[in-house]
């Protein structure tokens, strides 16, 4: 066994009746030991620092017993097992010095058992105990590697213990000359080091400049400087720390668990971080067992060794960063490290402010190329709305004339109704697209909705874009309850999140689930403390996607964050639909796991039936009225239209589709008119010009302006010129009806 060539040794002569003669040898190397013969003729064995154990491996429990028995006499430490399975087991779970083991065993046997031990442990001596054993198993068994083959019965037990010893012995020289080997090649290879290393680390050092000049953001490079300064210093650990608000921040640690994940600020005055930041000087610490007067912070976690600290100094002279290195190799961090440490600690640091610079240009550059991609976004969609809702308005307004008509057949009336209630849906799509495009300047109007028949629409129009290997699974209450929010609103909800989760399932197969009910804000497991409704109603969207790390997943709120590919998406969705459940008063709450998929849990507060019921719509008569009303609109069909659902209502119409011609029309009788209804966007002369005129000549004439796109109109502008109302298509006959009567009436 292996003593220590400086340490004492004590030799223990073994006997028989377990009584042991004590010899001490103190201060000699292990060939010099006396070689001395027992009583019984054998070489006494050392005694190592633990007792010598051996495995006996024998389904005859008398035979294991007996060697148990005889062997613990002679100070052995003595494991038995009944078979080769079980052998195994206890050889992979116990420090084994030496496997005694039988041939014939049930389930697993000696020679099989023989060469799962060789494939664990190639150096562990094996002897071979058998007593049904042939010259073929003789040599099978050496040939699978035992050290010895004893035949049973052992009529003379020191037979074994002869072999026991031999077999230890030879197992102390194969390591004795590894570890000689192994000596010599560390001293050949410590000869060749010290002939190289000067040069080696010269171009280490050029090399190691030109990578971190390439650097980029602390954040994202840090890892690499760190790993860097430790190739460089030939350091066993270390940290890099970025001085920011509070405090240092870890950035990356070499020793996961040695390093604070933050340190608060201020740092004691003593401390070496804390020493390095106020100084601005890199600090050397050859043997930290022996540093006194310093607090260990930053390497408190460190009891031996050396260390080396190098604060990172911006252009401004204040700390941006600072980085530890620990060693534990002999020799320790010197003087020459320090030096070469603090020039690239100014290079590294030089290289990370120009990253920054380049970094925040880079983010303005893209935050304005998405600004000008949104304001373009936006011009086409005004064009699209404004001539989309002038379609839509002909199909709600004939509409509305057909269920004017007295004694239309009920599935005649069915049927137009579902027309109006789709060309509404059509109409807060229009809304959705410009609320997108134009960051909210088309804001809807909340009032208690019943969400479930908008999921139930969103999903039918997801399923024609998403890919068809995923598989769409809902669960919707239709009963659930009210919620007051502009339902184009939550339409972009719904869309957001389905579509975001479609992407994180990257096109192969998963499960998308929508889940919508009435839930008690108490019951659920989250604090929803932005809620103050006892119930809600919960929707939730899950994947089974790739899920999210926790770093992601506090920034998937931020504007412009993404985790897509360039071009792939603005990183605005999430964002977006945040706000819109802030504004209801809802809550939103997120649960992600990496490799299983994310889920997406959204509270509303469900609104009472009572004030869902003075929400509803209840049948009422259309307000009427005899006034004279001039309509301008470029389009005939709206015109005409309008003119038609005025007539309806008891008003005298006249009709004009040039605003030209309806101002000199006007000029001409100036009070002909009790009420001027126009259109904004006409060749000619917009409808805010028409206004102004007419406005200029007869101030009290009350002026109605309607458009298909509220961008294209000053709200306050209108208002000085003294236009009462503005009214957006889809203009619906209750609407037109309501606003003519209030604006003539004055309220």
């Amino acid at each position: 066994m292996e003593i220590d060539s400086f340490e004492a040794a004590t030799i223990y002569l073994m006997r028989k009746n377990g009584q042991c003669g004590v010899r001490a040898v103190d201060g000699r190397r292990r060939d010099d030991h006396e070689q001395w013969r027992g009583e019984d003729g054998y070489r006494c064995r050392m005694r190592p620092d633990r007792q010598t154990t051996i495995l006996t491996i024998d389904d005859e429990s008398v035979i294991r017993q007996s060697i148990h028995a005889y062997l613990e006499d002679y100070d052995y430490r003595v494991l038995e097992a009944e078979n080769g399975q079980i052998g195994l087991d206890v050889f992979r779970r116990e420090r084994v010095d030496l496997v005694l083991v039988d041939l014939r065993m049930p389930e697993m046997g000696g020679l099989q058992a023989l060469s799962r031990i060789r494939q664990i442990s190639p150096d562990m001596p094996v002897i071979v105990v058998s007593g049904a054993g042939d010259i073929g198993d003789v040599v099978a068994a050496l040939r699978l590697g035992a050290w010895d083959y004893l035949m049973k019965p052992i009529d003379d037990m020191s037979i074994l213990r002869h072999a026991i010893d031999q077999c230890l012995e030879r197992a102390r020289l194969i390591g004795e000359n590894k570890r000689y080997q192994s000596e010599l090649e560390e001293r050949v290879s410590l000869k060749t080091r010290e002939l190289t290393e000067l040069n080696l680390r010269l171009c280490e050092v050029v090399e190691t400049t030109k990578r971190l000049l390439g650097c980029g953001e602390l954040s994202e490079s840090g890892k690499m400087i760190i790993g860097e300064f430790a190739s460089l210093m030939d350091a066993t650990g270390g940290s890099i720390y970025e001085v920011r608000e509070g405090g240092l921040h870890l950035i990356h640690s070499l020793d996961a668990g040695h390093a604070a994940a933050f340190l608060p600020f201020p740092l004691p005055e003593d401390s070496v971080f804390g020493r390095v930041l106020a100084g601005r000087e890199p600090f050397l610490a050859t043997d930290i067992a022996a540093t006194a007067g310093i607090s260990p912070s930053g390497f408190s976690r460190y009891g031996d060794g050396s260390l080396l600290v190098f604060p990172f100094i911006g252009r401004d002279g204040r700390p941006v960063a600072v980085i530890s290195l620990h060693g534990k190799k002999n020799p320790p961090f010197v003087v020459q490290d320090r030096e070469i440490g603090a020039i690239l600690a100014s290079y590294a640091c030089e290289a990370l402010q120009t990253a920054g610079a380049v970094a925040a240009m880079q983010r303005s550059e893209e935050l304005m190329l998405q600004a000008q991609k949104m304001e373009a976004i936006g011009t086409l969609a005004g064009g699209i709305a404004h001539d989309f809702n002038n379609i839509l308005s002909a199909i709600v307004g004939y509409t509305d004339l057909s269920l004017f008509v007295e004694n239309c057949p009920e599935p005649v009336r069915r049927n137009l109704e579902q027309i109006k209630r789709g060309s509404m849906r059509a109409r807060d799509l229009v809304r959705q697209i410009l609320s997108f495009s134009r960051s909210g300047e088309q804001k809807g109007v909340e009032e208690p909705v019943d969400v479930s028949p908008i999921i139930k629409e969103a999903m039918k129009l997801l399923r024609a874009t998403i890919p068809s290997s995923i598989t769409i699974r809902r669960n919707i209450d239709g009963g659930a309850g009210l919620v007051r929010v502009d339902p184009s609103r939550i339409h972009q909800v719904i869309m957001n999140l389905c579509t975001n989760a479609a992407h994180a399932m990257q096109g192969r197969a998963g499960v998308l689930s929508v889940n919508y009910s009435r839930v008690r804000t108490g019951d659920e497991h989250f604090d929803l403390h932005e809620v103050a409704a006892p119930v809600c109603l919960k929707l939730s969207v899950a994947d089974t996607g790739k899920g999210m790390s926790p770093e992601v997943m506090t920034r998937i709120f931020d504007p412009y964050f993404t985790t897509k590919e360039k071009g792939e998406g603005t990183g605005l969705g999430l964002a977006v639909v945040q706000g819109i459940v802030r504004n209801c008063g809802g809550a939103i709450r997120v649960e992600s796991e990496e490799g299983v998929g994310s889920q997406f849990h959204l509270y509303f507060p469900c609104v009472d039936l009572g004030q869902a019921e003075t929400a509803e719509e209840s049948p009422f008569e259309m307000p009427r009225g005899r006034e004279r009303v001039l309509v301008v609109d470029d389009e005939e069909t709206l015109a005409f239209m309008a003119g038609e659902m005025l007539h309806n209502l008891g008003y005298t119409v006249e009709i004009m589709t040039s605003s030209a011609e309806a101002l000199r029309c006007f000029l001409s009788r100036p009070y002909a008119f009790d009420l001027l209804i126009t259109d904004q966007t006409m060749p000619e002369m917009s409808g805010m010009e028409l206004a102004r005129e007419v406005l200029g000549q007869r101030p009290s004439m009350p002026v109605v302006l309607h458009t298909g796109y509220s961008a294209a109109i000053d709200g306050g502008e209108a208002k000085r010129i003294g236009i009462r109302e503005l009214m957006l298509k889809p203009l619906s006959m209750t609407n037109l009806a309501l606003t003519v009567r209030r604006v003539l009436d004055g309220v």
